[in-house]
């Protein structure tokens, strides 16, 4: 296979070519397939920036109706200021395209055939000079592509005169575009986490770490992927594990979705408008970007924005905060929260306050902050900085004069390593806003973890941490006498007061958790319509602001993590972890790891852990992320599978906040009474759910109990030995007295069943060591004992004969 899609093409081509008019249409669509495939390629490998050159390249492609439009932005990726962003990998292949060749070159002789072909359909057509550059033979091909299928009515006969050099162009374009040459694949990520890859084109080496275990920490979405460097998703171009057909958007954006076509089948998809809506170009800074210059606050120079007017003050965690970011310990700090939580107002807050201490002598602000969360909606903005580039740029642009002589000479990523090692300006504290939004936060945080040192600190807000080595600090919902305070502005700022009523602001506070931002939108909505409604009903029709809070960290869930986060929102429920882990691993042997995919939800804070009075962990989603999670779920492939995992949670009963002084004990009961009748009605299979309450059991010893009892009412004297075995299990756990005394009492009954005298005898003993055995236990157990001698002493006689 050299590349899957040309390769499809081409086979489309031999089985549709009974006539050369017939002929020049599919090389048509071969060659449509060739600008879009390398056009996709090209964006997919361009760096995310600041200004956002991807992305405008990915909004105008998506709207584009005509192949010249996709070679225009083949341009802007080969040769506009989109260039500089190219991926290392593909300075090669970009050369290939733009640098000016002659005769026998391949690059020459393709676009010298298309020219031929070109000035045959259309005689005002200039030829090409000496030397020429691949990226005219694209343009040549849109215009061919105009004034014959597009606008024009080409003849047979006049196909007949240029389709030889046309197919000979189109072949060279095919075996040489080295973009058809690199490392294709289709991934798919198995809900264990293992990744199936399927091999496009190219080489193998460069996915085959995908196979291994390690690959389990990367996080790579479902789609096509291209080999540069490392793997880049190709977004344009969709496909499936199979690989039975290729789609590449082709116009009729509507505001809601847009067309996908594939040009060797012919057929057409849906594709989803929603990820290119935003504005592409004039983006305004977001309202916490931080100052173009130094200035000086309190006892520090800084370029801090200012607090955000009507925060709202958080004791408790600011002085934690504050705390930690004064302290000489922790080089770096995080704030961690979900979207919205009031992160960077907090951070703000204190370092206005820590701007007045002798603690720092500079507090250095960099931004990058994609979306401001304002409470008419969220709004799009130009991140400040978006990888070390950007930020030793900000750094050495705010230092200016300040940068002594032997730094200049040095790139701005080394002058700011340097002085973050140092203190220049003396003990400097560099703060990291949406830390998230970065081009990749890994690589940016290895970079600062191996350049800061104290006294020299650094600050980080982001709503997830994939990271290690800092100290974190959670950041959710807010106390209740701070949302009152907050519901009380709010509500004074948009004249509302009177609609806000003890009875309101206890309902408001219940359902956003004490979610600062969720709490503006529901009183924003109150002002809008002059009324007060359940806030829940608000929100799950606020879609734009749902997406905000959420989408950029659910698109970083591992499977097992969205299976898990869709399982827990379609069930508004504290529910034991234990049971969440149980239901996970029914359809999930395969090594994978429930455990890690809760501890994934809890950091990236999707879902809160509580632990109850027994010291047992309960898993609960906030209402805004169950409003999000119930959403993504109507459209999952896996919905049925994750119905079925709720229907299983719904087994063990709802549990309120209240609930959890009870702690897990009435939840595992209730959950097996309700398995046991089941497989008594014949709904369930016992074998099917034995492994789940094996699991259960593993961690909450009582349920060995239930399970024996499960197994001696569902197996009888089949599975006695199984019962002897739960009951021991229990055993080993040391239980109370009292249930102690009640396995030894079961335990005789399965040995007495069985004939086991020796095991009866001991568990008989074990008992009495609890609890004095009633004389009518005394005289059964002496009755066994003597009729089992009686038999044993009859064998004796009869083996001796």
């Amino acid at each position: 296979m050299a590349f899957a899609p040309i390769d499809r093409v081409v086979s489309r081509v031999d089985r549709n070519s009974d006539s050369d008019f017939a002929l020049f249409m599919e090389l048509l669509y071969v060659g449509e397939l060739v600008v879009k495939i390398t056009t996709a390629a090209f964006v997919a490998c361009i760096e995310n920036d600041r200004e956002g050159h991807r992305y405008q390249l990915l909004h105008a492609l998506v709207r584009a109706d005509g192949i010249g439009e996709w070679v225009s932005k083949l341009y802007e990726a080969l040769v506009g200021p989109a260039t500089q962003h190219l991926a290392n990998g593909l300075v090669a292949d970009r050369r290939t395209f733009t640098e000016r060749v002659g005769e026998g070159a391949w690059q020459y002789e393709a676009s010298d055939k298309l020219n031929q072909v070109l000035m045959e359909i259309h005689p005002s057509a200039q030829p090409i000079g000496g030397k020429v550059s691949l990226r005219t033979w694209f343009s040549m091909f849109a215009e061919l592509r105009n004034k014959t299928r597009g606008h024009g009515a080409i003849t047979p006969a006049t196909c007949a005169k240029v389709v030889a050099a046309f197919r000979s162009s189109i072949n060279l374009m095919i075996d040489n575009n080295p973009i058809f040459q690199r490392p294709w694949a289709y991934l798919h990520r198995n809900l264990s986490g293992k990744y199936n890859v399927v091999m496009m084109g190219g080489d193998t080496l460069a996915f085959r770490a995908l196979t291994t275990n390690t690959a389990l920490t990367e996080n790579l979405a479902n789609g096509v992927y291209i080999s540069a460097g490392r793997l880049r998703p190709v977004e344009l171009l969709q496909s499936d594990l199979s690989l039975s057909d290729f789609f590449l958007p082709n116009g009729a954006f509507n505001g809601k979705s847009f067309e996908l076509h594939s040009p060797i089948t012919d057929s057409r998809l849906t594709g989803d408008a929603r990820p290119y809506l935003a504005l592409a170009n004039n983006r305004p800074p977001s309202e916490t970007e931080g100052k173009r210059e130094l200035d000086v606050v309190g006892n520090v120079f800084t370029n801090i924005p200012s607090v955000p007017s009507g925060y709202v003050r958080r004791p408790r965690l600011e002085a934690e905060a504050n705390s930690i970011v004064a302290n000489d310990r922790h080089p770096i700090v995080t704030l961690v929260g979900r979207g919205g939580t009031g992160k960077t107002s907090l951070v703000l807050a204190i370092l206005h306050e820590m701007a007045t201490t002798t603690r720092y002598q500079a507090i250095l602000w960099f931004s990058a902050r994609d979306i401001d969360l304002t409470i008419g909606g969220p709004k799009v903005v130009q991140p400040r900085v978006m990888a070390e580039k950007d930020i030793a740029a900000e750094y050495t642009s705010l230092l200016g004069d300040l940068i002594d002589e032997v730094s200049t000479s040095k790139s701005a990523v080394q002058t700011m390593a340097e002085h973050m090692r140092s203190c220049p300006m003396g003990p400097t504290l560099f703060v990291f806003d949406n830390f998230e939004t970065v081009r990749n936060p890994v690589d940016l945080f290895q970079w600062i973890d191996t350049n800061i040192r104290l006294p020299n600190k650094v600050l980080i807000t982001s709503r997830f941490r994939e990271f290690k080595a800092d100290f974190p600090i959670e950041v959710s919902g807010m106390e209740r006498e701070e949302a009152e305070n907050l519901i009380d502005q709010t509500a004074q700022k948009l004249g509302i007061s009177y609609l806000i009523h003890s009875k309101e602001r206890d309902q408001i506070i219940e359902e956003s958790n004490g979610h600062p931002y969720i709490i503006k939108i529901i009183l924003g909505e109150i002002a809008n319509t002059h009324s007060f409604r359940k806030p829940s009903s608000m929100m799950v029709r606020k879609d734009d602001i749902l997406e905000a809070l959420f989408e950029r960290t659910y698109a970083n869930l591992s499977p097992l993590a969205v299976h898990t986060f869709l399982t827990l929102s379609g069930w508004r429920s504290l529910v034991p972890q234990l049971a969440v882990e149980a239901v996970l691993l029914r359809h999930h042997a395969d090594g994978s790891d429930p455990e890690h995919a809760i501890d994934e939800l809890v950091r990236m804070s999707l879902v809160d852990r509580t632990r109850a009075p027994d010291n047992t962990s309960f898993l609960g989603v906030p209402l805004a992320a169950a409003f999000f999670g119930t959403k993504k779920l109507n459209v999952h492939p896996h919905r049925q599978l994750i119905e079925n995992d709720i229907r299983f949670l719904q087994d063990i009963g709802a549990t309120a906040p209240t609930g959890l002084k009870e702690g897990i004990a009435p939840r595992m009961e209730a959950f097996f009474k309700k398995v046991a009748k089941r497989v008594s009605e014949g709904t369930a299979s016992f074998e099917e759910m034995r492994p789940i309450l094996e699991y259960v059991a593993r961690s909450y010893h009582p349920a060995w109990l239930l399970l024996a009892q499960i197994n001696r009412e569902c197996e009888g004297m089949n599975g006695i030995e199984a019962t002897a075995g739960y009951l021991r299990s229990f055993l080993e756990g040391s239980p109370s007295t009292e249930q102690s005394e009640e396995a030894w009492q079961q335990l005789i009954a399965v040995y007495r069943s069985t004939g086991n005298v020796i095991g009866g005898c001991g568990a008989f003993l074990r008992a009495a060591e609890i609890k004095d055995p009633p004389l009518h236990q005394i005289t059964s157990m002496a009755h066994w004992l003597n009729s089992e001698r009686e038999i044993i002493d009859r064998m004796s006689v009869v083996r001796t004969r």
